[in-house]
C-alpha cells in the first residue's frame, strides 16, 4: 500500500513539474493579447486573432 501511494505521489509530481516548465517556457516566448487572451508571438506588434496593438 505504502508503495503504491508513492508511486502516485510520484507520478502527480512529475506531472505537476512539467506543468510549471511548460507555464514558465509559454511566458517566455508568447504574449498575450490584453483584449481576447490570444497566444502571440513575440515578434508580433498586433493580436493575430484581433488585431488590437500587444505592446504600449
Amino acid at each position: 500500500m505504502r508503495q503504491t501511494l508513492l508511486n502516485i505521489a510520484f507520478a502527480v509530481g512529475i506531472l505537476g513539474f512539467s506543468a510549471v516548465v511548460t507555464q514558465l517556457f509559454a511566458r517566455a516566448m508568447y504574449l498575450t493579447c490584453p483584449h481576447c487572451h490570444t497566444l502571440n508571438a513575440r515578434r508580433r506588434s498586433q493580436c493575430r486573432r484581433c488585431g488590437a496593438g500587444l505592446r504600449p
